[in-house]
C-alpha cells in the first residue's frame, strides 16, 4: 500500500530526523511529502515510528491510497517516475 506522509516541523533537528526517517522508507515529492510504500501489517510500525521522532511537536499527516486511487495515479512528467498526480 502507498502512504503520502506530509508534515510542518518548526524544530530543525526534529524536522531533519524525520526527514532522514522517511527518505530511508519512500521517495521524497516535495520538502515535506513522502510517498511511502508499506505493507498493512508494518504500517502501524511507519506510524509509530514517526510519533517516535516527532513526539508531539510539528503537524504530521498520513493518508493512505487504496487500489484504486493508486491505479488512477497520472504520470505528469516523462522525464521523471516519481511525479505522479492522484
Amino acid at each position: 500500500m502507498t502512504c503520502i506522509v506530509f508534515y510542518d516541523i518548526e524544530d530543525n533537528g526534529t524536522r531533519s530526523k524525520l526527514s532522514r526517517f522517511l527518505e530511508k522508507k519512500g521517495i521524497r515529492l516535495q520538502k515535506s511529502v513522502f510517498a511511502v510504500e508499506v505493507e498493512r501489517h508494518v504500517f502501524s510500525n511507519l506510524l509509530r515510528g514517526i510519533e517516535r521522532i516527532t513526539g508531539r511537536t510539528g503537524k504530521v499527516a498520513v493518508f493512505r491510497l487504496c487500489a484504486g486511487c493508486q491505479k488512477n495515479g497520472i504520470q505528469m512528467n516523462d522525464d521523471s517516475e516519481d511525479c505522479y498526480v492522484f
